[in-house]
């Protein structure tokens, strides 16, 4: 009973805005059939309608609640004269005055109605619960706004870390691969290069360490310094180097220092090559006969290949 009683004052108006509706669908479709196909001509009545239907529905919730209704207001009230226009128009084309003008007021009688029922049923609020209900339904849209950058944010950030794991990982793979050729290419070239039996005697090969120890200008860690008397020497730092751990630190510091004077573009000839050893040998303090700097440059010109350095 509670139901019906609420319902009754909707019922008028719903009727009515079903008649126009139905009137404003036949009367569009029926004048636009005398220039286009009646599918088109009643799609395009039955859009008209469905917008006019839709903005009479928007009016309607915007009043029920009390906020502003300005774009469905709008639209309802340009809509009302067309389609009163549009229904009068189409009685007249039948030749039936009586047609045209209740078609013409069946629209306005709908609209009136269907405003007093809202305005019976809606709830009135005063401008400050308003204006409250808006701050409101403001902050909300803010926080879901902030809540939709902070998570596409994170998102980014999860996406660029992934990227980033996955570049590392293909750089070490690459490392891997390189490193392992470069292995090959070293196993082939000494295999078919061997070297002199004279070069076995010279020191071997230098460690990074090593080598970082000689482009400063020093020894490599482990022995005692040349010329300052360690703990094996003669104690009067007269540059003679007294123990075996000084000794081959010497020896390994002046077969680095050979290979890095012969890399030169071109290959320095034997003159120059001595006159380079003796000359970074005594600003290092590094000792070494002239024999063993020839040694060490034939070595290189042997690991270097045909070509690889004039005498």
């Amino acid at each position: 009973m509670k139901t019906v009683k609420r319902a009754a004052p909707w019922m008028l108006p719903a009727l009515l805005t079903v008649i126009a509706v139905v009137w404003a669908v036949a009367a569009i479709g029926g004048i636009l059939t005398a220039t286009a196909h009646p599918a088109f001509a009643y799609s395009v009545a039955v859009l008209y309608d469905a917008v006019w239907l839709y903005a009479l529905a928007q009016e309607t919730a915007h009043r029920r609640q009390g906020s502003s209704a300005r774009l469905p207001k709008a639209i309802g009230w340009v809509f009302l004269p067309l389609t009163v226009a549009v229904l009068a128009v189409h009685g007249l084309l039948a030749g039936d005055v009586l047609a045209a003008v209740v078609g013409a007021l069946i629209p306005v009688l709908a609209k009136t109605t269907l405003v007093m029922a809202v305005d019976r049923d809606r709830t009135r609020i005063s401008p400050r619960a308003q204006a409250a209900i808006d701050r409101t339904r403001a902050a909300t849209r803010d926080r879901i706004a902030v809540s939709r950058a902070v998570a596409a944010a994170r998102a980014d950030e999860t996406k660029a870390a992934a990227d980033i794991v996955r570049a590392a990982r293909e750089a070490e793979a690459e490392a891997v691969t390189v490193t392992h050729d470069a292995y090959e290419a070293y196993a082939a070239v000494i295999e078919q290069h061997p070297l002199p039996e004279a070069v076995e005697e010279l020191p071997g090969l230098i460690s990074d360490r090593e080598l970082e120890a000689l482009l400063s200008g020093g020894v490599p860690d482990g022995a005692p310094a040349l010329g300052t008397g360690g703990s094996e020497g003669s104690g009067t730092g007269g540059g003679t180097p007294s123990g075996t751990p000084s000794r081959e630190a010497n020896d390994k510091a002046v077969a680095l220092l050979a290979a890095l004077l012969y890399a030169s573009v071109p290959p320095p000839s034997k003159r120059k090559f001595r006159e380079a050893m003796r000359a970074a040998m005594n600003a290092r303090g590094l000792t070494g006969s002239w024999e063993t700097i020839d040694a060490l440059y034939d070595r290189e010109k042997a690991l270097a290949g045909p070509g690889g350095g004039t005498p």
